[in-house]
């Protein structure tokens, strides 16, 4: 039976400043200590001037040595750091650890990181005497129901440094410096001690380190052993908070009972997904555990992320959850159950498309007003296919609430005759847009469904559509009022029926819509995410202040806000430069890739992003001449799988996704947002220039240390204030 090894998330710390080399050796370190931890050649022992006997070295190398913390009756270790020799004896020494008595989390603190950031902030402090602390109106003994110890609560409450406020937070444990981040960005006592505290068992027993390994509070990341899954962990970088949940995003992902639908909303790297994730496995496992034939449908809007996602189950739980969880983008669904319910399989094409657009221009000059396309577009998949309005005289009556624009009767009249001469000219090509494959669909399901008419005959109609008990839906701000239709009909309403998680700030392809219209309520049912575990403050920063520039949804017809968002880390600022000539620009591009390169990023963290797809397509070719390894990342692209190269990428595939090092290149007026953008008309043009600053939102925010954006020429004016 082998050792078991825990990860304590100060091992980030070290090991991500470790080259390649020595992280494989690290590698093969862990490894042998849980085969074999009494092989001589590990070097295993206590060193002198610890504060407990159960701290110890151990080798990795003949200079490199690792410091860990003994779990008693041979429970393992908890690695926490790998130094150098000398250095690794010193910070052995200033190591504390153990249970805290108010969270029940174990607790790990390098005390001389922590000291050492206290006295500096307080020092920082006595020169501003007249400056308010940051914690203004927290006392002390607030901070003590987070099992902040008394001497350093006291100290936190006068910081009146934001910055080295958040410094001191780091270097907290976790639970203890997300209380401390939470009340700095202006939440209330009671309620951040509801997410974080609540639900801790009131008698916590000190001496049981092993019980603490399993509380949410703790903030270690906990293996089953095998090299794979222990690579992915001291890989910390970017996939640590996939496998650590905080406390509130556990109890949203493990609840059960919600009297239906439930909606997480929350900031780019907030951890919706990785919530979302645990939760599809919480329910798939409920379901094992009943008995059940149903299954739970994970859906999102691009097969990018679909592919994602469903990599990322098979990390948390291996291959055998997919039997469980029908992972699967919502156009893809949607094709699915049209061929199941008629069996036709028109070709789908976007509304962009060339035979889109003539057949709108021909189906146009019917009608007796001068209608213009856009609007035409708009009105169709906004209120008709929004509706699944099929007749005439339902359209008459239809509702139009939020399209701005009045029009008479006679008008919906002369429009239908517009929508039919459309429809019967793409029928005859054997064409569908995306839109219209949703509204179908969903009428189809509304139709066949077994759980709404247990009546129909068991033959194949009655079988063919997916038996779904649960769904869980990512990216929900992308989806159209008929993808909602369609899930709405596929899943039948009951308890944890929907989870539903989405960020309206980051809606890059649909319109603001309300659940509630479409059978799905979620008001009472709803939580907000604020900690960022992906992006360093100073990203944060600048893509917050893209963000703030328009109001958003919050899919029940309320004002959603980013306000109180912040992140776990700091790190260098955003870099923002302009050029006279576009090989200037992509000249600058490639020696920033290399710069990175120099200092630890390697290839496949970095991504380069445009706008447009002709802007992917030049940068390849100019990267790859320039001697930059690159690959684009394109519709249904295995991004695990390109190996390594920097990624290549629109904005739009890049939602999902994230790097060290983003750089977001061609953000000129004349690029970002493009010329058909600007030319569109009242209200469309509002709504388009919203898409875009949410486009630069989810680029920027993909980044987690590094993030470099350019222009030739004169910057787009998205930029104006995140640069400023």
């Amino acid at each position: 039976m082998s050792t078991r090894v825990v990860v304590s998330d100060l091992f980030g710390k070290s090991y991500s400043a470790l080259d390649g080399s020595v992280k494989n050796r690290v590698l093969d370190f862990v490894v042998k200590l849980q085969e074999r931890p009494d092989l001589t050649g590990l070097d295993l022992k206590t060193p002198e001037g610890v504060t407990d006997p159960r701290i110890k070295t151990a080798r990795v190398t003949d200079f490199w040595r690792a410091v860990l913390i003994e779990l008693p009756r041979a429970g393992g270790y908890v690695l926490v750091a790998v130094k150098p020799h000398d250095d690794a004896y010193t910070y052995a020494a200033k190591l504390r650890f153990g249970v805290n008595e108010v969270t029940g989390a174990l607790d790990v603190v390098d005390a001389a990181a922590l000291g050492e950031a206290i006295t500096r902030a307080s020092s920082v402090s006595s020169t501003q005497p007249r400056r308010s602390p940051v914690l203004n109106g927290v006392r002390a003994r607030d901070l003590r129901r987070f099992g902040i110890d008394n001497d350093i609560a006291e100290r936190l409450v006068a910081i009146t440094d934001e910055d080295q406020l958040l410094t001191v937070a780091e270097e907290l444990p976790g639970v203890q410096g997300n209380a401390v981040l939470d009340l700095a960005a202006g939440r209330g006592v009671e309620e951040v001690w509801v997410d974080l505290i609540a639900e801790v068992e009131p008698d916590i027993d000190t001496g049981d380190l092993l019980g603490a390994l399993d509380r949410p509070q703790s903030r270690l990341v906990l293996t089953d052993g095998s090299p794979e899954e222990l690579r992915a962990a001291l890989d910390a970088d970017l996939k640590a908070w996939r496998i650590w949940l905080h406390p509130l995003q556990r109890r949203l992902a493990y609840r059960d009972g919600w009297k239906g639908p439930y909606r997480v909303t929350g900031g780019a790297g907030t951890g919706k997904t990785v919530t979302a994730i645990h939760r599809a496995r919480h329910l798939a496992q409920r379901l094992d555990r009943e008995g059940s034939d149903a299954k739970v449908l994970f859906t999102t809007f691009t097969r990018n992320l679909a592919q994602n996602i469903e990599a990322q189950l098979t990390e948390l739980a291996g291959p055998e959850l997919l039997r469980r969880v029908d992972v699967v983008n919502i156009d893809s669904l949607a094709q699915r159950i049209l061929r199941t319910g008629d069996g036709t399989r028109p070709t789908p094409r976007r509304d962009d498309d060339p035979s889109v657009l003539q057949a709108w221009e021909t189906a146009r000059a019917a009608a007796s007003d001068k209608w213009d396309i856009s609007f035409l577009q708009s009105e169709w998949n906004e209120v008709v296919l929004a509706q699944g309005i099929e007749e005439r005289a339902e359209y008459l009556t239809a509702s139009r609430s939020g399209r701005g624009r009045r029009i008479s009767r006679l008008q919906r009249v002369d429009l239908w005759t517009v929508f039919e001469r459309f429809t019967q000219l793409l029928n005859a090509q054997n064409l569908i847009t995306f839109t219209q494959v949703a509204a179908r669909a969903a009428t189809i399901a509304a139709q066949l469904n077994p759980h709404d008419d247990p009546g129909l005959d068991s033959g194949v109609r009655r079988s063919a559509l997916p038996r779904y008990r649960h769904a869980v839906v990512d990216e929900a701000q992308d989806l159209h009022p008929a993808h909602w239709r369609l899930i709405r009909a596929l899943v039948p309403h009951d308890r944890d029926d929907l989870f539903i998680v989405g960020d309206a700030h980051q809606r890059i392809y649909g319109k603001p819509i309300v659940l509630s219209r479409y059978g799905i309520e979620t008001r009472g049912r709803s939580r907000r995410l604020t900690v960022n575990y992906r992006t360093s403050r100073e990203i944060l920063g600048w893509s917050l202040k893209v963000a703030y520039g328009h109001d958003v949804d919050d899919l029940e017809g309320e004002a959603e806000s980013l306000a109180g968002a912040r992140s776990e880390f700091g790190g260098p600022a955003p870099e923002a430069r302009g050029f006279n000539s576009s090989a200037a620009e992509q000249a600058a591009l490639a020696d920033k890739l290399r710069s990175w390169r120099q200092v630890g990023v390697t290839w496949p963290q970095m991504a380069v992003v445009s706008r447009a797809n002709r802007g992917v397509a030049d940068l390849v070719h100019t990267l790859s001449m320039a001697g930059v390894p690159v690959a684009e990342v394109g519709a249904g692209t295995d991004e695990n799988a390109l190996g390594d190269v920097v990624r290549v990428m629109t904005m739009h595939r890049a939602k999902g996704l994230e790097y060290r090092a983003v750089a977001i290149v061609g953000a000129s007026r004349r690029e970002l947002p493009p010329r058909f953008v600007r030319d569109l008309e009242e209200p469309d043009r509002d709504a388009a220039w919203a898409r875009e600053r949410g486009l630069l939102y989810v680029a920027g925010s993909r980044a987690r240390e590094y993030l470099y954006v350019s222009w030739t020429g004169v910057p787009s004016e998205l930029l104006a204030e995140a640069d400023g």
